[in-house]
């Protein structure tokens, strides 16, 4: 069970969102705004399967919904975040975050308000509150994953990102690992490997690769740890709509 709840709270760690068309350049997308789109991944633990859903949708005046959900038999995860999009500054700035999880273990429940105008975040739930610092550009626990994505078009190698809970601040630490080819559901692609460190935890490696040629489509994501991988794959992307076929 254990394992189980890890991997599917792996899946959220670092499915970095939005992808743009194969034919659109690096710089169209970094001074663009954000598109649309549907993701679905799956993986399979101990003979249960994992189905996930990661979509981003567009509000009007630079404000995004993105949404990510995992179900297996023993339970379902729910993430939701509301947060605008500063395309001068390729900054995602959250306003509200939502995390649900039922039947693994102890139901869990998450409510984030973040005020910028105040500079306070504060869990609903909890009843407790914390500051923000516009300087750290804080992220919500979903939200810093757009803010990844973008980091790694932008070329960037400091790919750090402070997550506000409401109560304190975690820091997620990732790092460009190097090129490598896959095989994966819609043919062979050209990847960027990345790494996410773990501070207290040297035994634990988590990976993800991110189609390079796709504006940087997450295509793979991998934990290793005491001689066993547990691996979630892409298996449906679709931009506006339109599904993409193969790379």
């Amino acid at each position: 069970m254990r394992v189980t709840r890890w991997c599917l709270g792996l899946i959220v760690l670092v499915l970095a969102g939005g992808i743009q068309a194969a034919e659109r350049s690096t710089q169209e997308l970094t001074t663009s705004e954000l598109t649309s789109f549907e993701n679905q991944y799956t993986a399979k633990l101990y003979g249960f399967g994992i189905n996930v859903t990661s979509s981003l949708r567009a509000k009007g005046n630079n404000q995004y919904e993105f949404y990510f959900g995992a179900s297996a038999m023993v339970g379902d995860v729910t993430e939701l975040s509301e947060f605008s999009w500063n395309p001068q500054e390729q900054l995602a700035k959250p306003r509200h975050y939502f995390y649900t999880r039922t039947g693994l273990g102890k139901n869990r429940r998450e409510d984030l308000q973040f005020d910028w105008n105040t500079n306070q975040v504060t869990s609903t739930v909890r009843k407790t509150s914390a500051p923000l610092d516009a300087a750290l550009k804080i992220q919500d626990g979903l939200s810093y994953q757009i803010q990844l994505r973008q980091d790694l078009i932008a070329g960037k190698t400091n790919l750090t990102y402070a997550i506000s809970n409401g109560k304190k601040l975690k820091q997620y630490r990732f790092e460009v690992v190097g090129e490598e080819t896959l095989d994966t559901p819609l043919g062979k692609v050209t990847t960027i490997k990345v790494r996410r460190k773990e501070n207290n935890n040297e035994e634990r490696e988590i990976y993800a690769w991110f189609a390079k040629d796709f504006q940087y489509l997450l295509v793979r994501l991998q934990q290793e740890e005491n001689g066993s991988a547990y691996t979630i794959y892409l298996s449906k992307a679709s931009l506006n709509g339109k599904a993409i076929e193969h790379f």
